[in-house]
């Protein structure tokens, strides 16, 4: 059980950066009107997005049974909210970005509340 507390930690930590740059990237495009162009930024997303899924994907192997369960409503509401921030952050209408972005966060904290809904059961 060390491997999977250690795992679904280290998974948490991602999740938070995760959507915390995802928040910060919709922030600076849709409020400051400048796109976030930093290597960091765009190279980094994409390895921490790697990393969560890989995390996420152990962890399912390595769950109960009984909370496994849930891992397809949870992969939908990751792929919607995948769907959502692409669009929010591609998009030229300003009004239809912000409304994706509002979306795409509120589809991330779905996910963070069904999550704990479901770990708790």
């Amino acid at each position: 059980m060390g491997s999977y507390l250690l795992l679904k930690h280290l998974h948490l930590t991602l999740v938070v950066i995760s959507g915390l740059g995802f928040a910060l990237r919709g922030f600076t495009k849709l409020v400051l009107d400048r796109p976030l162009n930093h290597p960091l930024a765009r190279i980094g997303s994409h390895l921490l997005d790697t990393l969560l899924l890989i995390t996420g994907l152990a962890l399912w192997v390595l769950m109960p049974y009984s909370l496994a369960s849930w891992f397809g409503l949870k992969m939908a509401l990751v792929l919607i909210y995948i769907a959502l921030g692409l669009a929010a952050l591609k998009i030229e209408n300003r009004n239809a970005a912000v409304m994706l972005y509002l979306a795409a966060l509120i589809t991330y904290l779905a996910i963070a509340a069904a999550a704990m809904t479901m770990v708790k059961s």
